[in-house]
């Protein structure tokens, strides 16, 4: 009997170790958008690398950090680094002019990509209810985007292709780097993230400055520049709220089964909706809502229907592919 009592216990531990990461992501993209007037993207990546390396460098210990150098040698991790910058660069590039939670629910889209992209190209089988969960999912996102009418917006498509690159990330992992650390990996990453930044902020030092009355221009090609006391303690909240997530989400994928966790991984749609309405008086209409339980759904029947060895697709990217810092499974 013990052991059942147990069991269930850790599954409620595990649901909410999941639903306070995904908390705290939710607030670290919130702060993202927040703060967007005031940082550049490219100043923003370096920032928050710099402000994760110390922690990473701890944990790694000198064999990680050899171990580090190896795997920046090694194809599929510069490949998988890549496509997760890609997917931070065009989820946050949306920010400033989406709403939250039109930006969340396209990235959250992500599940039904992964199994899509796990079928073509790693031969994981999904079955048809797995399949309905897929079109009822793109369902819900047409009612959101409404392609054709005055609520639609291109910029929709980049949380959208942020949510293609996160899949792709997913599937080589899963295929091609699986057998990697997920602390080098997430090693891998902060450096590409530090690099890239540092690139995109000489880049736009020589020739940005476009015009300020255009956020989305503003965001993506600001260059290097002083920043407020505020924007830094934010800044430094951003980072400690990046870990945090990292960490409640692993302990969250320990605890309890993988297609639970994924289901009430949904609940950073709540969460995103929520802070979109209290910090910028974002107020979903019915059709938005409709859709994001349709996602919501969706996601959740497409988790379930998953043969066993599909979570690990998910599972084997580790926290870092999201967060940017070290963890377990998925996010």
């Amino acid at each position: 009997m013990k052991p059942i009592i147990g069991t269930q216990i850790s599954k409620w531990q595990g649901i909410g170790c999941i639903v306070a990461s995904v908390f705290c992501l939710s607030m670290a993209d919130a702060l993202v958008k927040y703060i967007s007037d005031d940082v550049g993207v490219w100043q923003l990546y370096v920032l928050r690398a710099l402000l994760a390396s110390p922690l990473l460098g701890l944990l790694l210990g000198r064999r990680g950090v050899m171990r580090l150098g190896r795997a920046l040698l090694r194809r599929w991790v510069l490949v998988r680094t890549g496509l997760l910058m890609a997917m931070w660069l065009t989820f946050y590039a949306a920010l400033p002019t989406l709403t939250l939670s039109m930006a969340a629910v396209a990235l959250y889209t992500s599940p039904l990509f992964i199994a899509l992209f796990a079928a073509w190209l790693a031969g994981e089988r999904l079955s048809t209810a797995g399949w309905w969960g897929i079109v009822l999912g793109f369902a819900g996102v047409v009612l959101i985007l409404r392609p054709g009418t005055m609520h639609f917006t291109p910029m929709v498509a980049l949380p959208l292709l942020a949510a293609v690159c996160y899949a792709l990330a997913c599937v080589v992992t899963r295929v091609h780097c699986r057998d990697e650390a997920p602390l080098v990996l997430s090693g891998a990453l902060n450096l590409g993230f530090i690099c890239l930044g540092a690139v995109g902020c000489l880049w736009m030092t020589l020739h940005g400055q476009l015009p300020a009355d255009d956020t989305t221009s503003t965001f993506l090609t600001a260059p290097w520049r002083s920043l407020p006391a505020e924007t830094w303690w934010l800044l430094a909240g951003l980072a400690i709220l990046f870990v945090l997530a990292s960490s409640t989400v692993a302990k969250a994928y320990q605890m309890a089964p993988s297609a639970l966790i994924g289901i009430f991984d949904y609940t950073y749609l709540v969460f995103a909706a929520g802070w979109g309405w209290w910090l910028f008086s974002e107020t979903p209409d019915v059709a938005t809502a409709v859709g994001m339980l349709c996602v919501g759904v969706a996601g959740g029947g497409v988790w379930r229907a998953t043969p066993a060895c599909m979570p690990s697709v998910t599972a084997s990217v580790g926290t870092e592919t999201r967060s940017g810092y070290p963890a377990g499974p998925p996010r």
